[in-house]
């Protein structure tokens, strides 16, 4: 399925994912200030690529990418990969009820983090989302060979 039309009835599209995000920026501070560099890369239904690279404003007194951050983003994306399943999500979106987050690596300044979500199940009262973020150095290659995991993690959300 191409990430910018859709192919299925019903299918929710990269432009419409963005215009999502960018309604999302402008209503939460956090996010805005955390991810006004983020790019969605790919979309499908209950699937979310996303790239932002490192920068000051997202890492810790060590020079690394700061926990705090990361939890941020898995409770963006869940948001944003259960309104990838369907336009009646879009503002449907729901609220989280668990966020789990494992720091298994480190990025620094100048690294690129693909942050991959994909939904378990969105069912009627709620979605469960895993999310994994990968670390990939500046000049990395696009293939994705060199990309190290940063941080795995779960999203549960109320929808209901």
């Amino acid at each position: 399925m191409s990430t910018t039309s859709a192919s299925l009835e019903g299918a929710v599209t990269l432009q419409q994912i963005n215009e999502v995000h960018a309604n999302v920026l402008d209503n939460n501070p956090i996010y805005k200030y955390l991810l006004s560099d983020l790019e969605i890369k790919a979309v499908q239904p209950g699937y979310i690529e996303a790239h932002v690279p490192v920068s000051k404003t997202l890492m810790n007194s060590k020079n690394i990418l700061h926990g705090s951050t990361s939890a941020t983003i898995i409770d963006w994306i869940g948001g944003i990969v259960i309104a990838s399943t369907s336009p009646d999500r879009f503002t449907k979106r729901g609220v989280s009820v668990d966020i789990h987050a494992t720091y298994v690596g480190a990025a620094k300044e100048g690294d690129t983090l693909i942050i991959k979500g994909k939904s378990n199940k969105v069912g009627r009262n709620l979605a469960f989302i895993d999310v994994q973020i990968l670390g990939r150095k500046s000049g990395g290659r696009e293939t994705g060979e060199d990309d190290r995991v940063v941080v795995t993690g779960s999203h549960t959300k109320f929808v209901g």
